[in-house]
């Protein structure tokens, strides 16, 4: 499992080190560098999963469209980019630069360095399996093992699919595992594929007692959306999955349109999560798109319950219901407080009087935060307080 991302020179980071935990929350202003910090691992994932030609890094793919060098090599200028992760005593740092056409779209890789324990080496690029992105085979196995938990990231975008009459098989014979795809697109494949899949125990539903995919996830579907239920069936003759859904046991199936925006977002989220293995990485911006309140706050206790059966989850989200949903999930010792991490980002600084651009926020063993910073989760409060005649200036609320 990682514990660290490290980023040197990336868009609007100089240099940025962030603790991961089992479960971690990005939160803080738009265009303050929450998406770029999970970007930095994406790119790494994508290349792992894509191979490239010659020590060059695609910077457009499935996963991240980040542009050209300009676009990616920070906003100073920098002319070096370091993408770094870490794992327990294993650090691994990946140098990439512009190469001759920094208008082009793809990073030269320079050099890889690893420190596992007490060995340490800078990799070869010449005859490097996997086009030079993964380290040679002579290396330790816990820098292996990061490498390989990078390539079976998860990624689930804010705009997924949704309410689609039919929905496609993914285009590779032998998908990665549990990959739902970055808009949600081959989620009703995999819960057809594998709906009698047997789910980790620590992600069972404690009202389910059945360990089948179906059951568990119309389980957890049904703390989102009361009395929810799917299903879902390969069309004769095609490559495509027909997905029903329903509002309760006893009604007839209907289509996703005529139920709602609201399961389909969260559909391919609760069958990325119940599938995954255990050490696999999920990234998921905006989990609570299109949900009620009442949803955004279990779905806070589901992602919690994936961390603590042994998912990595990393999380963007703007949602003060899904971050009260961790804080009850850790309150209901259903997740530590240590597998837990809430980051907020501020805007970049400008000026030494600035508040750190990123602020790392605990929470104790009673759901309880170590801080409250401003600007995170508060608008509520400041709305609140101009209807009550508190403030009049209504500037302060940004």
């Amino acid at each position: 499992m990682i514990d660290r991302i490290h980023l040197r020179n990336l868009k609007c980071f100089s240099e940025l080190t962030l603790p991961l935990a089992p479960l971690t929350l990005l939160a803080g202003f738009n265009a303050a560098g929450k998406s770029t910090t999970t970007q930095g691992l994406l790119l790494l994932a994508q290349a792992l999963r894509q191979g490239t030609r010659g020590p060059k890094l695609p910077l457009n793919g499935p996963l991240v469209r980040l542009g050209t060098p300009g676009d990616v090599l920070g906003q100073m200028g920098a002319s070096r980019l370091v993408l770094g992760v870490s794992a327990n005593d294993t650090d691994i740092n990946w140098t990439l630069g512009p190469g001759e056409d920094r208008s082009g779209h793809t990073l030269s890789l320079e050099s890889i360095k690893w420190v596992s324990g007490n060995r340490s080496g800078e990799c070869s690029l010449d005859g490097a399996a996997h086009a030079g992105l993964l380290v040679p085979h002579d290396t330790p196995k816990p820098v292996n093992e990061v490498i390989t938990s990078l390539a079976d990231t998860v990624f689930i975008s804010a705009v997924r699919v949704g309410a689609a009459d039919v929905f496609p098989s993914p285009d590779t014979p032998n998908p990665l595992w549990g990959d739902v795809g970055v808009m949600g697109e081959y989620a009703a494949w995999w819960f057809a594929e594998e709906l009698d899949e047997e789910v980790s125990e620590l992600r069972r539903h404690p009202s389910e007692s059945a360990s089948s995919l179906r059951r568990q996830f119309n389980a957890w579907v049904g703390e989102l959306f009361p009395g929810a239920e799917a299903n879902a069936q390969r069309i004769a003759g095609t490559s495509l999955v027909r997905l029903e859904l329903r509002s309760h046991e006893a009604d007839p199936w209907r289509r996703p349109a005529n139920i709602g925006y609201g399961i389909t977002y969260a559909f391919p989220i609760l069958v990325a999560g119940l599938l995954a293995k255990p050490g696999q990485i999920l990234v998921i911006d905006s989990p609570e798109a299109h949900l009620h309140p009442m949803g955004q706050s279990r779905m806070g206790l589901f992602l919690a319950n994936l961390a603590h059966s042994g998912v990595q989850v990393i999380v963007e989200t703007h949602s003060d219901h899904v971050l009260n949903g961790v804080r009850l999930a850790v309150r209901k010792k259903c997740l530590s407080p240590e597998n837990a991490a809430v980051h907020f980002f501020n805007r970049r600084p400008r000026t030494s009087e600035d508040p750190a651009h990123v602020v790392a926020i605990r929470i104790d063993s009673d759901g309880n935060l170590s801080e409250w910073p401003g600007g995170f989760f508060d608008q509520s409060e400041k709305d609140l307080a101009a209807l009550a005649g508190w403030t009049l200036d209504f500037g302060d609320q940004g």
